[in-house]
């Protein structure tokens, strides 16, 4: 009976496609009218109101948005990987970031200038202690393309394992510091008892937990 009904009710309206025969309207001087005044819901004394007129000379008042600079940084000297950041805020939103590096320099390219390509291979230790062996492994593999010289397959196999090794050391703390960051402590215990695994393999193999100089221009140190 619903359905008859409202199908009873749907057909009493014109059709949609049906052609309105009607004179086209145009907009005439009493529809302009209407919005002479104020047309946001006038009461009795805005409606009374009159539209300023548009001086084009007079130009609009321009506002300056002065957006919010934050230092973040640095950490303390005694920390590592100090890191200064200068921040610029809109709101909660960065809109630009500059970096400052080089706090922990040691001038490192000045004091190698005075040592052979083997006695410069311990600073690269300490420009990274958490990842030492990559950075010696880079500094090899420099020195060895400059000399040609030719890497054991062994060497090659040792050095990226060495390097890998490495790797997850650093991965580790970095995870670690991140839940202590956010107040986890045991979390903390849990990866460093991991990463003490990792540097018995290191000390078993080159004598160093860190600061390792494990790798030599050719290939390996022979301990």
């Amino acid at each position: 009976m619903n359905f008859i009904k409202c199908k009873t009710i749907l057909s009493s309206f014109p059709r949609l496609n049906q052609h309105i025969r009607a004179k086209k309207w145009y907009p005439d001087s009493e529809f302009f009218e209407q919005f002479s005044g104020p047309v946001v819901y006038p009461d009795d004394i805005t409606k009374w109101w009159k539209t300023p007129p548009y001086n084009p000379i007079k130009l609009p008042k321009e506002r300056k948005i002065v957006n919010m600079v934050i230092n973040f940084g640095p950490a303390h000297p005694a920390a590592h990987g100090c890191l200064r950041l200068l921040t610029e805020l809109d709101g909660e939103i960065v809109k630009r970031l500059d970096p400052h590096i080089g706090l922990l320099h040691r001038g490192t390219e000045k004091l190698i200038e005075y040592k052979t390509y083997m006695q410069a291979m311990p600073y690269f230790d300490r420009l990274d202690y958490l990842s030492c062996m990559p950075n010696e492994h880079a500094y090899v593999l420099a020195v060895e393309k400059l000399l040609g010289i030719e890497v054991p397959r062994r060497a090659q196999y040792i050095r990226v394992l060495f390097s890998e090794l490495t790797r997850l050391m650093n991965h580790l703390a970095a995870t670690a510091f991140l839940t202590l960051d956010v107040g986890a402590i045991t979390p903390l215990f849990w990866f460093f008892e991991e990463r003490e695994k990792l540097y018995e393999i290191c000390e078993r193999a080159c004598g160093a937990r860190m600061h390792a100089g494990y790798f030599r221009v050719g290939g390996v140190s022979q301990v």
